[in-house]
């Protein structure tokens, strides 16, 4: 039988029949990280003293108890790699703020015995990288935990399954990948992140007694961020306004140049409606095409996640709104997960782990641009 413990803000923790109250529990009533609350009760530095005074006040009132023969049991430090794309060339779009991210629980955890290494390659070649990784292995290089993005192609998934094969612990970012036998992934809502997208789409043109025209760039085909926020956009409009035209512009970032330049043509032969982008580099070139073409203020248009030139086109009317992903958090969950499983053994409540997304105006701008660590240009 277990009972209810509460914190000073009324959050309950549970504790369990046997009188012990885990970590866990402190930081799920206190609003904190699992790393803050070792920290605070293990004496270490990186949490301050109001905070410390928090945690050990609530641990002695609810009946903490360090549980020794565990802390003996538990692995002592662990050896991580994070693999992903560069945060430089088209990578700074996306990745610099999933680097930020994993930055920043990296910070958190510098007290905590793990090590890691970060490893940045060029997009497109995450296969090369994780084959390099294998080869470490084999020659007996001790690896606890993995964070990498989720596959785009069988050979991705080879890879990343004869790591798990080989003891390493995987967790995903953008996709679930669960035929690499992974322990855990993270990824953005991608289907509510269409349907947002299509949602403003509609709201738009809505005034509208002529069939509504709508251009999207929908990415690569084969990346679940872009296929599947696309996807949903195509739903969300078939289903609440049939009578638009979508007209689908594929491509991703190894093509950027020409889809610019396709873009910019057929933005001066017939102005859509509304222009949208389901991923970041095809925001900039959207944007872009937008101002050559001489078509800001003509066309409505939404952008996909924050970076300097997306906020820029925000604030200047070039953008109407902008669908946030949050790559900086889904990083930062996706580092935390795997080193609280490596660490204390704990697993999230869902192997796949789903984020909101939200939708951006120029009025809610700065908020958004604070959580991200995004710099305007």
């Amino acid at each position: 039988m277990a009972k209810t413990v509460t914190g000073e803000r009324g959050e309950a923790a549970t504790q369990l029949e046997h009188g012990r109250v885990t970590m866990k529990d402190i930081a799920t009533a206190l609003g904190v990280s699992i790393n803050t609350v070792h920290k605070a009760i293990t004496g270490k530095s990186g949490v301050s003293e109001k905070t410390r005074a928090k945690i050990l006040a609530f641990a002695e009132q609810n009946g903490y108890r360090r549980n020794e023969s565990a802390s003996s049991l538990r692995r002592k430090d662990a050896n991580v790699l994070i693999c992903l794309p560069s945060s430089s060339g088209s990578g700074r779009y996306y990745y610099s703020y999933a680097w930020e991210g994993c930055r920043r629980f990296m910070e958190e955890a510098r007290d905590t015995g793990m090590r890691f290494e970060c490893i940045e390659y060029p997009m497109g070649s995450q296969l090369p990288c994780l084959e390099d990784v294998l080869v470490r292995v084999n020659d007996g290089e001790r690896v606890d935990g993995l964070v990498a993005l989720a596959p785009t192609n069988a050979a991705e998934t080879h890879a990343l399954r004869a790591l798990t094969e080989a003891g390493i612990v995987i967790e995903l970012l953008n996709g679930s990948g669960a035929d690499t036998g992974r322990f855990g992934s993270v990824v953005a809502d991608y289907e509510a992140a269409g349907h947002l997208m299509a949602e403003q789409t509609c709201n738009l043109v809505r005034s509208r007694t002529d069939s509504a025209h709508v251009l999207l760039l929908s990415g690569d085909p084969y990346v679940d961020s872009h296929y599947l926020v696309a996807r949903a956009f195509h739903e969300y409009i078939l289903e609440h306004l049939p009578s638009a035209e979508v007209e689908d512009f594929t491509g991703a970032h190894a093509q950027v140049d020409a889809l610019r330049a396709k873009l910019v043509e057929r933005l001066r032969s017939d102005v859509p409606h509304v222009a949208c982008s389901v991923f970041a580099a095809g925001s900039e070139v959207l944007g872009d095409a937008l101002v050559e073409a001489g078509c800001t203020g003509r066309v409505a248009a939404i952008g996909s996640d924050l970076f300097p030139e997306s906020v820029l086109a925000l604030r200047r009317g070039i953008f109407t709104n902008v669908v946030y992903k949050d790559p900086t958090g889904l990083a930062y969950r996706a580092v935390e997960a795997l080193a609280q499983h490596l660490l204390w053994g704990t697993a999230p409540a869902a192997d796949v782990e789903v984020f909101p997304v939200e939708l951006v105006f120029r009025s809610n701008l700065d908020h958004y641009c604070r959580e991200a660590g995004t710099l305007e240009a």
